[in-house]
């Protein structure tokens, strides 16, 4: 058999590989199948590469044909998905799950909960308090509680969305308490594993992680993974901020990029009061000593501010009270130091920010706009 042939595939296999040939070609095929999710194709790879790994008991074949096998899976599988695999390890199936989920943050202003079954549960509290009890089989949201069936043997993702102008509490069936701010994404399995628990993140929240050391804990957020033990940290990884940030209150946490330009720098470890500044589009990641105050008391209702830019602290406003605000030219360089009660109107709160700084705003259409006087 010329194996330079065009028309040459796995089919031309000699017959003696008996099964193994045909198990190669059904995945093979499957690998190309445009219908399978992100997440089946990331567990359908993982298949073909441990089959690769295993070593043939007998070598039948000749040097070439190791060279037709390749060229014949290239082929099947397509060449996007290729590409994608020679650069990425297999993605974890929550990841693989959390990037293949489609879902709309723009046309609801009430936080969503998405169960296994692609139940949605809509929660009308602007600051709802969610809890997992009875191992992943019974949530409570605020008064309410909620029965879900779990099949044995199989791990059941959940997904809680929080639009702009909301904020919510989550306690994990581990115990773990996640803080929610507004604009953001959480998902995770209703009952962890009995070797790791991991969740995926976007937009920005506060972990208090419940301290398993036979079970890890990890973060991904963007290309970023954050291994603890147990520890508290906030994590803001919104997708159109042009970085992400880790800061650690108590405990010691690892990071490391899972995929992206950062992928091969070597884990930072923190210590607490570090930030971790990474930066996607180039997979650089800087570490500097902050004041923690300034990064989690959101999730009680303040937001600490010292000679922060009116920029950062107006984006973060906007996310908080679902409403753009912007500022003119200049005014965007002023800072402003002081705490905001983010349980007062934000008028109240923008009143504030004027009195003490140059500025005075207005509305135009839809925006609020801080200008000079």
């Amino acid at each position: 058999m010329d194996i330079n042939n065009p028309s040459y595939s796995m089919e031309d296999a000699p017959d003696d590989a008996g099964g193994d040939k045909e198990k190669m070609i059904s995945l093979v095929r499957a690998s190309g199948n445009e219908q399978l999710s992100v997440a089946e194709k990331a567990l359908l790879w993982e298949r073909i590469a441990a089959d690769i790994a295993q070593p043939p008991v007998k070598i039948w074949w000749q040097p070439g044909w190791k060279v037709a096998a390749v060229i014949t899976l290239l082929l099947s599988a397509g060449l996007g998905w290729w590409q994608w695999h020679r650069t990425q390890e297999p993605l974890p199936a929550l990841v693989a799950f959390a990037s293949d989920q489609t879902y709309s943050r723009g046309d609801t202003t009430v936080t969503r909960m998405i169960l296994g079954n692609q139940q949605q549960l809509a929660i009308r509290n602007n600051h709802a308090a969610i809890a997992y009890q009875a191992k992943g089989t019974q949530v409570r949201i605020d008064s309410q509680e909620i029965k879900q069936e779990l099949a044995t043997g199989k791990q059941v993702f959940n997904t809680l969305l929080v639009p702009y102008g909301n904020v919510a509490s989550l306690q994990l069936e581990d115990g773990t308490r996640v803080w929610l701010n507004a604009g953001s994404r959480l998902v995770y399995p209703a009952a962890f594993g009995q070797q790791r628990r991991e969740v995926f993140l976007e937009g920005e929240a506060y972990f208090e992680v419940a301290t398993d050391a036979q079970r890890p804990f990890s973060v991904y957020a963007n290309d970023m993974k954050v291994a603890v033990l147990g520890t508290a940290f906030n994590i803001s990884a919104y997708r159109e901020d042009a970085s992400s940030q880790v800061v650690l209150a108590s405990g010691s946490v690892q990071l490391e990029a899972f995929r992206g330009p950062g992928k091969k720098g070597a884990p930072v470890q923190l210590s607490p009061g570090n930030r971790a500044l990474y930066t996607g589009h180039n997979g650089n990641m800087t570490v500097d000593k902050v004041d923690i105050a300034g990064y989690i008391s959101w999730k009680d209702g303040l937001m600490v501010a010292e000679h922060t830019s009116l920029y950062e602290i107006l984006k973060k406003l906007s996310r908080y009270y679902n409403q753009p605000i912007t500022t003119d030219t200049r005014s965007g360089n002023e800072t402003f130091s002081g705490n905001l009660d983010l349980q007062k109107t934000l008028n109240d709160v923008l009143d504030i920010i004027a009195a003490t700084t140059s500025l005075k705003y207005e509305k135009q259409g839809n925006t609020i706009i801080f200008k000079t006087r």
